[in-house]
């Protein structure tokens, strides 16, 4: 004889719940056995095995959507669509492995540092999940050698690069205003294209003339963490310091 249990019953045998059972009920995955006249759901010990089937395809990444089709498959092909959730199970981890360098840069950044701009934070934690992007954008102005040297850091290096480039920024941004071509403005242009030859390998005046003129920049990319007004002082903090050292632009 089939043994029956009531909903409570088997939502304890089956260490579920009830909201769950109902939630599979209305969607189709798993109905009671029978439903009494005044509404009460019982299941059975085949119930039980549809529930473990539900859990198993759980456990393994699949939706509920995609368990419910399944299920309800009289030509299910198993290996194929284990394969699909193993590569699907791949990219996940690698999103993980992602994610997890990104809070730990990110905290790194923040970690002596108790006010931060948040454009500027944003900014550097877009470059950190958009690098893959950009090496393949680079490309397309660099050669392949020169764009793999620019990321040929160590994971320390980087946080250090990062936090020079939160430190410069933030400095930047709060003496907006000044005179472009002051000791302090130009001091810090300085020192922040050390850092850009540092990253890159090349020399600024190298790294300029490999710059096409009419470059086709990609915004979503390569944002900026300064505002419209900040950024044409900052073009004139920059144009005034490489006039000094002899680089000229033609005007771009």
């Amino acid at each position: 004889m089939n043994t029956t249990y009531p909903i409570g019953e088997f939502a304890k045998k089956t260490m579920t719940t009830v909201r769950t059972l109902h939630y599979y009920d209305e969607i189709g995955i798993l109905h009671p056995s029978q439903v009494s006249d005044k509404g009460r759901r019982y299941y059975t010990d085949e119930d039980i095995i549809t529930l473990q089937k539900i859990i198993s395809l759980k456990f393994l990444g699949f939706s509920l959507d995609e368990i419910k089709e399944l299920m309800n498959s009289s030509n299910w092909d198993l290996k194929e669509s284990l394969h699909y959730q193993k590569q699907k199970m791949i990219e996940k981890q690698s999103q993980i492995k992602q994610m997890i360098k990104t809070l730990d840069h990110a905290i790194h950044l923040v970690d002596d540092n108790k006010k931060v701009d948040s454009s500027i934070f944003v900014f550097l934690i877009h470059m950190i999940q958009k690098e893959d992007e950009q090496k393949e954008w680079l490309k397309t102005i660099f050669d392949e050698e020169k764009v793999q040297k620019m990321y040929l850091h160590s994971d320390e290096k980087q946080k250090q690069i990062e936090k020079s480039f939160l430190e410069f920024s933030s400095t930047l941004k709060s003496l907006y205003g000044k005179d472009p071509g002051c000791y302090e403005i130009q001091q810090l242009i300085y020192e922040y294209i050390q850092l850009t030859e540092e990253v890159s390998g090349m020399n600024i005046t190298t790294f300029l003339e490999d710059i096409p003129e009419n470059i086709d920049e990609d915004p979503w990319l390569f944002p900026s963490p300064f505002t419209k007004e900040e950024e044409e002082w900052l073009a004139k903090a920059f144009d005034i310091y490489l006039t000094k050292i002899g680089v000229n632009l033609n005007g771009r």
